[in-house]
């Protein structure tokens, strides 16, 4: 809403929200559509999207507004956690936690800042209304870097909340650098799931006019209205505006620090790809995980199941005290042993799962093998991931390895990637605290976090 002075200013030439304006200030002139004041941005500073499709803010004081053109009729802007058109039945829910898809520029400084709410996302996409009625809520504002398993207990009962109240899926939007994370994370917390989750982000702020937040926002839009039933990811294909992809949770990595097609599916293919113009479902996977309406299940519920949300399970309990390290040449005895103090461990090894054990010198002070052992003697469990991403750990091939396994490293046969080998640890020891148990649900493949074959084609 704007206010003081450039509300008087917009009245004065009856302009509104999504019209054409033309401005004059001591900056310039400008023309270019009206956009919606940002909750947190200065009330009296007017914001136009230029021809360019970037968002310029202009200081309301002294400034000239007069009307170019009417804009299309716009639907109202609904409260935090309202509804976006029509009734609540068959609703998708729109949580908002920050990242770059929440964030603009701050015209003071020129730099980017989180401070996008859910609701201002959804008004500034029209297109999402193909998909209404779409339920907005906002459950946090932060960069993704910021993000504590903490929020991931938090964000996975939100998660829940909508699906038990009725939503048939939700969107996330969340930052991309730990999005894999969060997706991994709500992958173990989220069980029987009745719809699909699907996370997404951009790489691009979304006042840009190169920003794959809007498109980003659609088809995860489409993901969530589609038949699937698993937590995953949705971001672009590729560079062009096609096609965006979608991910299993367990399974997908940012691989690019800046291009929209940053997101890949590893050790295993995406499950589909949604057309960005039609937001049509292609499905690559057609065996992925299903909603039991589509599986046709939904005659076998009990009489006390009205919906597939009875039977979700929620599981979100996580520990915030587990270490994630890379073997490196240089790793000493000294350093691993500083790791008594966690909880857990997990190591990103080289190779097969490949440690400096010094075979022929294990008093040696970079051998890791003692270590390890009176890591995992005390209670605390070890687990080894591949550094490589593609394939798998076998710790039977080399005689340090088998040392390794003998003495309890968890991860033989595992493919797993290193940051979900380490979502699942925390996740694991925020359900048992036995140590044979943790083991025993860290080798339990879950949401594909361990696939029965390595793919042989990843790096293509």
């Amino acid at each position: 809403m704007y206010s003081g002075n450039a509300k008087e200013l917009l009245e004065k030439a009856g302009a509104h929200q999504g019209d054409i304006v033309s401005v004059e200030s001591g900056n310039g002139h400008f023309e270019g559509v009206l956009m919606p004041r940002i909750e947190s941005g200065d009330t009296a500073c007017l914001v136009l999207k230029l021809d360019s499709g970037y968002n310029i803010g202009i200081e309301g004081k002294n400034a000239k507004v007069r009307l170019v053109k009417k804009g299309e009729e716009k639907a109202k802007k609904p409260e935090v956690g309202g509804v976006i058109g029509g009734r609540l039945p068959s609703r998708i829910s729109l949580l908002s936690t920050g990242g770059t898809i929440s964030s603009k520029i701050e015209y003071k400084t020129g730099a980017v800042v989180s401070s996008l709410s859910a609701r201002d996302l959804a008004a500034a996409n029209p297109r999402l209304s193909q998909f209404a009625p779409i339920k907005v809520k906002s459950v946090f504002s932060m960069m993704s870097e910021d993000m504590q398993p903490s929020h991931w207990e938090t964000l996975a009962k939100e998660v829940a909340a909508e699906l038990s109240d009725g939503s048939q899926g939700v969107v996330i939007t969340h930052g991309t650098d730990t999005m894999g994370y969060t997706a991994a994370a709500l992958s173990y917390a989220l069980s029987n799931l009745p719809g699909p989750v699907i996370l997404t982000g951009s790489q691009r702020s979304s006042d840009r006019g190169s920003s794959d937040a809007p498109q980003n926002l659609l088809c995860s839009c489409a993901a969530a209205r589609g038949d699937f039933a698993f937590v995953g990811v949705c971001m672009h294909e590729g560079t062009s505006d096609t096609y965006n992809a979608v991910h299993i949770g367990t399974r997908v990595r940012k691989s690019h620090t800046s291009t929209r097609a940053a997101f890949r599916s590893i050790g295993i293919k995406p499950v589909a790809r949604i057309n960005a113009d039609t937001c049509q479902i292609e499905k690559i996977w057609e065996t992925a995980p299903a909603k039991a309406s589509a599986q046709n299940h939904s005659s076998a519920r009990a009489p006390n199941q009205s919906s597939p949300a009875a039977n979700l399970v929620v599981h979100a309990k996580f520990s915030d005290n587990v270490h994630l390290a890379w073997m490196y040449p240089g790793l000493t005895r000294k350093t691993v042993e500083k790791w008594s103090d966690y909880d857990g461990v997990v190591i990103a090894a080289t190779g097969l799962g490949h440690v400096n054990v010094f075979f022929s010198d294990m008093e040696s002070k970079y051998s890791v093998l003692k270590p390890i052992q009176e890591l995992i003697s005390s209670g605390v469990p070890v687990v080894f991931a591949p550094q490589a991403l593609s394939g798998r750990l076998n710790l039977n091939v080399y005689a340090p390895q088998r040392m390794l396994a003998q003495v309890g490293v968890i991860g033989h046969g595992a493919d797993w990637l290193p940051e979900t080998a380490y979502v699942k640890l925390c996740w694991a020891l925020g359900q048992a605290k036995d140590a044979k148990k943790v083991a025993e649900i860290m080798m339990k493949p879950t949401a594909y976090d361990i696939t029965e074959r390595s793919a042989i084609d990843e790096l293509e």
